[in-house]
């Protein structure tokens, strides 16, 4: 086994634990923002929100950026790994990866809409004769659909949760101006009283 494709089987590992982590870990993670939007709404809450997720995209990226390297290198070792529409057999250079593992990353997170319209980021396509290469992008293309599944849902979910502290807090502030406004009538009419001055 080449050097090549042991680091694609420590990839398709890596992909699979962080997936899973996300899923359960998130949860964790997940309701500690909502309890802290809950219960201590402020502008720092966001700003956490904002660099977990921030955190999550980058590792999406970082992955992403792993795969087309592991790719390239595949294909140096003498692996062929894309045919085009006819079923010839090319070599990809940097872009054309590139341009392969986006295809992959939409496909992952747009499911069966690109299949079912037939649309493409690439000409390029995975050479199936190449069994163990397909099961690589197969985890590659779960693991963004996995991951983006959970940060859409959760993002609505906690945005939601932010509006929801604002309103409760806005109207706790109309409720407490109200009532402040009404102790500064109630003192006025008193001291009129006192004063003998007529209300």
């Amino acid at each position: 086994m080449s050097l090549s494709v042991g680091i694609a089987i420590g990839l398709s590992v890596a992909m699979v634990v962080v997936a899973f982590l996300t899923w359960f870990y998130h949860d964790t993670k997940h309701r500690d923002l909502d309890e802290w939007v809950q219960y201590g709404f402020s502008g720092d809450t966001r700003k956490y929100f904002i660099r977990y997720y921030q955190s999550m995209g980058i590792s999406m990226l970082v992955f992403y950026i792993l795969f087309v390297i592991s790719c390239l290198a595949l294909q140096s070792d003498g692996n062929i790994l894309y045919v085009t529409s006819d079923g010839e057999q090319v070599v990809a250079g940097p872009i054309g990866a590139a341009f392969f593992g986006l295809d992959l990353v939409l496909r992952g997170g747009f499911f069966d809409v690109m299949e079912h319209f037939e649309m493409r980021a690439t000409t390029l396509l995975m050479d199936r004769s190449n069994g163990w290469f397909v099961m690589y992008c197969f985890v590659f293309r779960i693991y963004f659909a996995l991951t983006l599944i959970r940060i859409a849902f959760s993002f609505a979910y906690i945005w939601v949760r932010i509006r929801q502290a604002r309103r409760t807090l806005l109207s706790e502030a109309i409720g407490a101006a109200g009532a402040s406004g009404k102790k500064r009538r109630r003192f006025r009419l008193r001291s009129k009283k006192k004063s003998g001055t007529p209300a």
